[in-house]
């Protein structure tokens, strides 16, 4: 019998149909009038997929497949977004620079090596090894800004913001993986769920809000806050994975957006 709520997979689903909304706004504007509310309604988006991978990294078996699934998504789609940006690009300067697997890989190590290195002191186990590999997006981000800024090093500095996720460079930058780990650790209670996410989303506001143009810009150019919207989504989760089809969303993402870059390409008449 089907418990109320929202299961995992239609959570998973409601994400995907407002991803597209901002993916269409953030493609084609440069081409056609696209709306406003597509990308508000998009903000909503990357938290819920941030929400659930943080819930399967508490009831999965397998972590290490499923962090090197993440893993092997993040490099796929370094290597897509070069060949997109090169031979299919963006109109009006544009590039895609998509790659929230990155971001879920990341928070998924952090919340892997906590999860270890508690395990360890329970078991007065030596615990280094983990926060050395905790580190390892740290000392890419630092590798990546110190190489990128040498000309001569340009593809050192390409090739590990390809194979090594960074915590600077992923998909909405230390912050995303910050929400990652929070969420893990308010799984248990929807009080510290709702509280810790609405800190967040007003750390975002205040922090993203442009003063020098007032209230308004809020509602027209400062809207990352509008992700505060997910919240009543994850409220309903009821901690059941629904359908399967494990790798649809793997192959949608990076799918539709490459489709909608050649698609704005040929459109914009290249």
């Amino acid at each position: 019998m089907s418990q109320k709520g929202l299961n995992s997979f239609q959570i998973k689903v409601i994400a995907l149909i407002l991803m597209v909304f901002d993916h269409i706004h953030y493609i084609f504007s440069g081409i056609w009038d696209i709306p406003m509310w597509f990308t508000m309604l998009g903000r909503v988006s990357a938290p819920l997929f941030i929400f659930i991978s943080a819930n399967g990294m508490r009831y999965t078996r397998h972590p290490e497949k499923y962090m090197l699934r993440l893993w092997a998504g993040s490099v796929f789609m370094s290597f897509g977004n070069k060949l997109i940006n090169t031979y299919f690009p963006l109109p009006g300067g544009r590039i895609v620079m998509n790659n929230i697997f990155s971001t879920l890989f990341i928070s998924s190590l952090v919340i892997y090596c906590i999860r270890k290195i508690r395990e360890r002191k329970r078991e007065g186990q030596p615990f280094i090894r983990y926060l050395l590999l905790m580190s390892v997006p740290v000392v890419s981000s630092i590798l990546i800004v110190l190489t990128i800024l040498v000309p001569r090093l340009t593809a050192v500095s390409t090739a590990i913001m390809a194979f090594v996720p960074s915590l600077l460079f992923c998909e909405g930058s230390f912050a995303f993986v910050l929400l990652g780990v929070g969420f893990y650790f308010c799984l248990d209670s929807k009080k510290k769920l709702s509280l810790f996410y609405t800190l967040f989303c007003l750390f975002i506001l205040f922090t993203g809000h442009r003063s020098g143009e007032g209230l308004l810009s809020v509602f027209t150019a400062d809207i990352q806050w509008m992700m505060i919207f997910a919240l009543p989504v994850m409220l309903l989760y009821n901690k059941q994975k629904g359908a399967g089809m494990k790798y649809f969303f793997y192959i949608f993402y990076p799918a539709h957006i490459y489709l909608f870059a050649i698609l704005a390409f040929y459109c914009a008449g290249r």
